[in-house]
C-alpha cells in the first residue's frame, strides 16, 4: 500500500523555510520555473541544499511578496522562484 504524501500550506512552508534559513539549515524545494522576461519555463525544478536569502523590498519590485530569493549552496548561486509556483518543500506537497 502506497504511503500517502503529506501536505503543507504554502505560507506555513515559507515560514518553515525562513526559520531553517535563520538557523543555517538547508532544505529542498520543488517549483515550476517561470521567466517573465523571456516568457519561458524550464518546467519543474527540484533543488536540494538551499537556504533563503534577502529578496526585493516592496519599494524595489511589485513582485516582492511573491518572488522568493534563495541561494543554491551546491554552487553558491543566487536564484529566485515565484511563491505561487512552489509545489514541494522537504518532501511535503504544497496545498493549493
Amino acid at each position: 500500500m502506497p504511503v500517502p504524501i503529506q501536505s503543507i500550506k504554502m505560507y506555513d512552508a515559507l515560514q518553515r523555510m525562513r526559520k531553517l534559513s535563520e538557523l543555517g539549515v538547508p532544505f529542498t524545494i520543488g517549483y515550476v520555473s517561470c521567466n517573465t522576461t523571456t516568457n519561458k519555463s524550464e518546467g519543474y525544478k527540484e533543488v536540494s541544499n538551499v537556504v533563503l536569502r534577502a529578496g526585493y523590498r516592496d519599494d524595489q519590485s511589485s513582485l516582492a511578496n511573491v518572488l522568493i530569493a534563495y541561494t543554491d549552496l551546491r554552487n553558491e548561486s543566487s536564484k529566485q522562484f515565484y511563491l505561487p509556483l512552489l509545489l514541494m518543500f522537504n518532501g511535503y506537497k504544497i496545498e493549493a
